[in-house]
This record gives C-alpha cells, sequence and structure tokens, in this order.
C-alpha cells in the first residue's frame, strides 16, 4: 500500500535550507581531505630539497702540520632553516650528507618556495623556542682532532632556491662559514725544555688589570641571516663572578698537542693551566683567533708542583 506524505509551506521550505547547507558543506571541504587546513598563499610547501656540491668544509678533519684538511663524511647531518620565512614562522628540517668527500650533497624536507633563501647549519642544532637562534657549545671538548671536527667545528652557509615543483625543490650554495677557531697546543717546561704530558687543560682569559682570571665563555647565541657574512656570536654575559673556565679533560694523556676549538677574539690575554703526570703546569699568551683558521700553538710553562 503506498503512502503519501502532504508536502506543506513549511516543511518546503526546512527541505530547501537542508539542500542549501549541503552544498555549502560540499564546496567548502579541501580537495585534499584535509578539512579546515588553511592553505598557503606564499608558494611554500614541504617538498624534497636537494642542494648540491655543498662545498669543502671541516666535517672531518686532518692536520696536515701547519694546515687542517676537511672533508665530509656520509650521514653527516646539519640543520637547515629557511632564513626568508623567520620573520613570519620557523621553518626548518634535519638535512644529510650523502658522500665521502670535499663536497657533497644534502637532502632532506623543508617547508620552502621559489627564490627562499636556507641557512645550512652544521653539525645538527636545536632552535631557541620562537625564534632562529641557536646555541653553539665549547662545553666537555676532549681535545682530539676528531671530537672537534665532530662536535664543535660550527659551519654555516645560505643557499638559495633555485627551482621547485610540486614536491620537490633544489637549491644552491656557494660558501660555507666556520663559526669557531681550532688550536692545537702543545707544552714544554719553560726550566727544562721538556714536552708536558697533558691530562687536563684549563683556559681562562686573564684581567689586564687585576692580574687574576675571569673564566672563559662556555657558549654563545647566533642568530642566523639571510647573508652568511652578517652572523654575529653573541656569548653569554659575564656575570658577577666572571665565567667558568673552559676545561679540556682528555680519555688518554698526551703530549703530543691538545686541540681544542675557541671563539673569535681579538688580542685577548689568555691563561693556561696544565695537569698531568708531571705535575701542575701555568703560563699566558696573548692571541687573535680568526674563525675558520687553524692555530698550531707551542707554548712554555712553568711548574707549580
Amino acid at each position: 500500500m503506498k503512502k503519501y506524505f502532504l508536502c506543506t509551506a513549511e516543511s518546503l521550505a526546512f527541505i530547501i535550507c537542508l539542500l542549501t547547507f549541503g552544498a555549502v558543506q560540499t564546496a567548502c571541504s579541501s580537495d585534499d581531505g584535509q578539512e579546515g587546513t588553511e592553505q598557503r598563499t606564499d608558494g611554500r610547501k614541504v617538498r624534497r630539497l636537494t642542494i648540491s656540491d655543498v662545498p669543502l668544509t671541516r666535517a672531518t678533519l686532518s692536520d696536515n702540520t701547519n694546515t687542517l684538511g676537511a672533508s665530509w663524511n656520509a650521514g653527516d647531518e646539519a640543520t637547515l632553516l629557511n632564513v626568508s620565512a623567520v620573520q613570519s614562522e620557523i621553518l626548518y628540517g634535519n638535512f644529510t650528507a650523502a658522500s665521502d668527500a670535499v663536497t657533497t650533497t644534502f637532502t632532506g624536507s623543508i617547508t620552502c618556495g621559489p627564490q627562499d633563501k636556507l641557512a645550512l647549519i652544521y653539525p645538527e642544532v636545536s632552535l631557541a623556542t620562537g625564534n632562529a637562534a641557536f646555541t653553539v657549545s665549547l662545553k666537555e671538548q676532549k681535545g682530539t682532532l676528531s671530537d672537534v671536527a665532530d662536535r664543535y667545528h660550527y659551519i654555516y652557509g645560505v643557499a638559495q632556491v633555485t627551482s621547485v615543483t610540486e614536491t620537490t625543490a633544489t637549491a644552491y650554495i656557494s660558501t660555507m662559514k666556520p663559526l669557531l677557531a681550532v688550536a692545537k697546543f702543545t707544552f714544554k717546561d719553560k726550566a727544562t725544555d721538556k714536552a708536558i704530558p697533558v691530562t687536563t687543560l684549563t683556559i681562562n682569559y686573564k684581567d689586564d688589570y687585576t692580574g687574576g682570571v675571569v673564566g672563559y665563555p662556555q657558549t654563545a647565541t647566533v642568530e642566523p641571516k639571510e647573508k652568511s657574512d652578517e652572523l654575529e656570536l653573541t656569548w653569554e654575559p659575564q656575570g658577577d663572578n666572571g665565567w667558568e673556565p673552559l676545561t679540556i679533560t682528555l680519555d688518554v694523556e698526551t703530549s703530543d698537542g691538545v686541540y681544542v676549538a675557541l671563539f673569535p677574539c681579538t688580542g685577548e690575554p689568555f691563561s693556561f693551566s696544565v695537569t698531568g703526570s708531571e705535575g701542575t703546569y701555568t703560563g699566558t699568551a696573548r692571541a687573535t683567533l680568526q674563525a675558520g683558521k687553524y692555530y698550531p700553538v707551542a707554548l712554555k710553562l712553568n711548574k707549580q708542583n
């Protein structure tokens, strides 16, 4: 038996309203299935990015007496930050070196668009919450060349996106800028000219006025820029009691040289204290250190006990 329904003016109006609401919902749904996700209008999206021929740097260091040789290791990890976007948001990704060579390709994923500039930072860093700054730390050094290469030889360069597709991008980088100096310290007894074995090396700045020591800055903050030559290191405030001494503790005692990463400086007075199986020795020296330079230094110290 068929049933018939009476369609009044009020019920007809309700049906039309439902149909209209359904049409609006269909029109507002996103094509990619992410309902409610706001689409970018700046051309940026997550893309698989390749930076080819990242130039010579110091991911691996080799001592050539007066210079340091350098090459990448396959698997070296770096941070890539979109510096073109930092005024509005922090966009970054982790990138990996492809091969063992003096130049290599880095690949990873990052939100980027045409012509964006991207800061490549090695080794991989943690960015400060809410901004693009990162910290360079000199703490817990082991005094070996491999330790400096793996954990303390910070380098920085700016790549520019040269082409994009919907899912991929390529970028070019011309130079990488080291942020720290590297020194190799060897020590001799000033009285006997005998090599001093080292287990622990302590470095301080010396106060020219009082003759005392004021420690050494342990960390510095770096704020990435679109131009790598504008980069500056800002170290922690000295405080009322000075900085802590920079202490390098070796796993194995040696008299063949202690490798240390240091901040750049101009004409600063340093104080050194060395402890090992032959006792404790101290001395001072004044130095100018430039970022990216290697300083093999022989110092003569006075025995204290």
